[in-house]
């Protein structure tokens, strides 16, 4: 069931239809928003209805009769979220560009509102990964991004995870061991910052669903709020985290990545899945006093669930034994390594 309300904008249709699942708030900034753009796309009649996904931002399809479009409405406060919003809009056009993401077709910079095309695919789950043998294919989408080039931002997710613990720490419990984590991330940080492994174009929130599978042998990326320049280890542990990849899965992507990767890589990437793992269940421990009324990203997802299994995820380096081993691994930094 849809309610149909006028748009006073001279450019747009007369009228649009909202979804009952798109709140009174929505709709009044969906046609404020829409209202500011001169989008001769945007005919006849329009239908719009809430996407899943998002946190601190909302994502609508709008459905007319010259086609389908993203429109993403942005939170206000950024900063709390480590995000840039201008960035993440050069960001994307950057991976637009090589193929890799939808193109903006207008937008509101400062504020990181932006109508796109949409992608009709399959939505990438952990379990979508597997079952779709995707694993070389996202490698490969990686690849082709660290290809290409972008001036939107440099990102450290070291940066990241003090904001979000300093948050969760005071608004939230931090779960029992975090200081040992966060001892063993200033080591990392230590580490990278010195050795300086390689750095390239990033996307930085490598939860499967920020992939679309448009195609048998292509992937589109959404969601590029943290994307810039970035250390590629990170990337690539980032997916392996969220994905929650195995140690045989984990060693498919690193050599779908690099089939020249040495020990040093790896071992590298194992530290930054470590990070990964304690800047999301950080992340999440502070968005839940906010956000937790608000959205879920997917269904049966809750901010708890999903901090516990970061963290987990973190302590398991730890508790490998391999720590040290890692370590002093991570250091060699050769002419050849890609992450």
């Amino acid at each position: 069931m849809t309610t149909t309300e006028p748009l006073r904008s001279p450019h747009l249709p007369a009228s649009t239809h909202f979804s009952e699942d798109v709140s009174d708030d929505i709709r009044a900034q969906t046609l404020d928003v829409l209202g500011r753009w001169d989008l001769p796309e945007l005919t006849g009649p329009l239908t719009v209805t809430r996407l899943s996904g998002g946190a601190s931002n909302v994502n609508l399809r709008i459905d007319g009769a010259a086609g389908s479009w993203a429109l993403r409405l942005c939170a206000l406060d950024a900063t709390r979220w480590g995000v840039s919003r201008s960035a993440a809009i050069v960001a994307q056009r950057d991976a637009a560009a090589l193929g890799l993401a939808p193109d903006i077709i207008a937008c509101s910079p400062d504020e990181g509102h932006f109508l796109s095309a949409f992608t009709t695919g399959a939505t990438v789950t952990s379990q979508y990964v597997r079952d779709a043998a995707l694993i070389p294919l996202v490698a490969r989408t990686l690849s082709d991004l660290k290809l290409g080039s972008t001036n939107s931002r440099w990102f450290s997710p070291f940066d990241d995870l003090r904001t979000f613990v300093e948050f969760a720490d005071a608004e939230a419990s931090l779960p029992e061991g975090t200081q040992e984590l966060l001892g063993a991330v200033l080591r990392i940080e230590a580490l990278f910052q010195t050795r300086k492994p390689p750095v390239g174009f990033c996307h930085s929130d490598l939860v499967p669903q920020n992939f679309i599978q448009d195609a048998p042998d292509h992937l589109v990326m959404v969601d590029f709020d943290y994307a810039g320049n970035g250390w590629v280890a990170f990337e690539l542990a980032s997916f392996a985290c969220q994905a929650e990849l195995t140690p045989a899965e984990t060693e498919e992507l690193v050599l779908a990545y690099d089939p020249a990767a040495d020990d040093a890589q790896r071992a590298r990437l194992e530290l930054m899945r470590l990070v990964a793992g304690v800047r999301d269940g950080a992340w999440a421990l502070m968005a839940e006093p906010l956000l937790g009324t608000q959205t879920t990203p997917l269904d049966g997802w809750t901010y708890q669930k999903y901090a516990a299994n970061n963290f987990n995820q973190a302590r398991a380096v730890i508790e490998s034994g391999r720590f040290e081993d890692f370590l002093r691994a991570a250091r060699s930094v050769t002419a050849h390594a890609r992450f």
